[in-house]
């Protein structure tokens, strides 16, 4: 059982990739679907396109089923939904209404004094101002808050690679790769998934790896999401 992990521009994906069996010696193939329904399916045959690159980089050689020395077959499932938990979001508002009014009153008032000396005069005024103003708040504020609990499920999908000897239709070797992250649709993840099995092309995983780099899909053409 491998764990996987490869990155793009700062997203991550992660699978776990079992493989079982060893390389073979003749490496002529044909791919069939696992499940025989799909044989003239369109979404099947490019999933088929995507192995089919990936098993000629590994050195095995398509050719037809009558002469072929292995048959392999692809299948592709989705998992049964698994609750995770719920997540809460809150938002809130507040509106206020209603109006501010203002009065204003002012008075003003004032005098003055002249007094005669011979030829002088002297002139005193007094000014006296007063204002006041009311002002009346006629105003509402309502506060307004909701929230939204939804609940959380992963639905994982799987990839299984299945080689067999035409001769006796004996397995040879078998890789599973399984998707760790909430379903994300197939046409997303299955070049990720066929591109994490094809270390273990005829090969058994042993121990654990957790793999926290791309280790050279850029030059694959790979770019997450897909």
């Amino acid at each position: 059982m491998l764990n996987f992990s490869f990155t793009s521009c700062g997203s991550w994906y992660y699978c776990t990739v079992s493989g079982f069996g060893s390389t073979p010696q003749e490496t002529t193939y044909y791919i069939e679907p696992i499940d025989s329904n799909l044989i003239d399916d369109l979404e099947f045959h490019e999933y088929a396109e995507m192995l089919r690159g990936r098993l000629n980089e590994s050195g095995y050689r398509e050719t037809s089923s009558d002469d072929a020395a292995l048959c392999v077959r692809l299948g592709y499932y989705i998992g049964e939904k698994e609750f995770v938990g719920t997540t809460t979001s809150s938002r809130g508002f507040s509106m206020t209404n209603g109006k501010i009014t203002a009065n204003t009153n002012a008075n003003a008032s004032g005098n003055a004094t002249t007094n005669l000396y011979g030829n002088s005069s002297t002139t005193k005024a007094q000014a006296n101002g007063s204002s006041s103003t009311n002002v009346k708040t006629n105003q509402q504020t309502n506060t307004y808050s909701y929230s939204n609990t939804s609940a959380i499920y992963n639905q994982n999908i799987g990839c299984y690679i299945e080689v067999l000897s035409t001769r006796n239709m004996k397995p040879v070797w078998t890789v599973e790769v399984l998707d760790d992250m909430t379903y994300a649709g197939f046409r997303k993840v299955m070049p990720w998934m066929i591109a994490s099995a094809q270390a273990y092309f005829g090969k058994s995983g042993e121990g654990e790896v957790k793999i926290s780099k791309k280790e050279g899909e850029e030059q694959k053409g790979l770019v997450w999401p897909y």
